[in-house]
């Protein structure tokens, strides 16, 4: 029963999308992440990126050991570690939603006209937005912990790389499906010449 209110909810999450992305609202949500992108978390990342760091933001690698993650906040200061727990907590949640919304608008206007073949692939990127979150509410809680004692839970170390790996694993999904549904589009194309 509930198996199917959460396939019907997806659904018409799904079918929202189809109905109210053009390429006018795709070109302004990508208008929108890029001016986040550029305005917002360059900036918000200055706050704790040290320069000619390996890794500038744990989130940004393909996954890290427990060492990965002490070393990083080793070489913060406290003032760099609280805000990269904003960053983590605020700002890239935000952007994590902004970026799901830019390619579900993208995929439903490119795969809007093989929707019922295809049904809910328009809303793949939710899924590495999901997993962002998760990344960014484990590595805050491993901050925090690391502040308070100088520690971190070994578990949640290894839960956070795996919800890392997994948003980047999300992301090529999510890729995949944009460049299949430019190859669609090419194809009705062609069918129509």
């Amino acid at each position: 029963m509930h198996q199917v209110k959460r396939l019907n909810t997806l659904k018409r999450i799904s079918q929202f999308f189809y109905e109210k992305s053009n390429l006018k609202v795709a070109i302004l949500c990508t208008a929108i992440f890029c001016a986040y992108l550029v305005l917002v978390m360059t900036r918000q990342a200055n706050g704790f990126e040290i320069q000619n760091s390996n890794i500038k933001s744990l989130g940004m690698t393909f996954g890290f050991s427990e060492s990965d993650i002490i070393t990083f906040f080793q070489l913060r200061t406290e003032k760099m570690l609280s805000a990269y727990i904003n960053f983590n907590l605020i700002w890239d949640t935000i952007f994590a939603l902004i970026y799901g919304v830019m390619y579900a608008v993208w995929l439903s206007v490119l795969l809007k006209a093989s929707a019922r073949k295809v049904g809910i692939a328009n809303i793949i990127p939710f899924l590495q937005v999901i997993f962002d979150w998760l990344e960014n509410y484990s590595i805050g809680y491993l901050v925090e912990q690391y502040l308070i004692n100088g520690t971190i839970t070994p578990y949640i170390a290894k839960l956070s790389s795996y919800f890392v790996m997994t948003k980047w694993l999300c992301s090529g999904l999510t890729y995949f499906t944009i460049i299949l549904g430019i190859a669609f589009l090419f194809v009705r194309l062609l069918k129509k010449k």
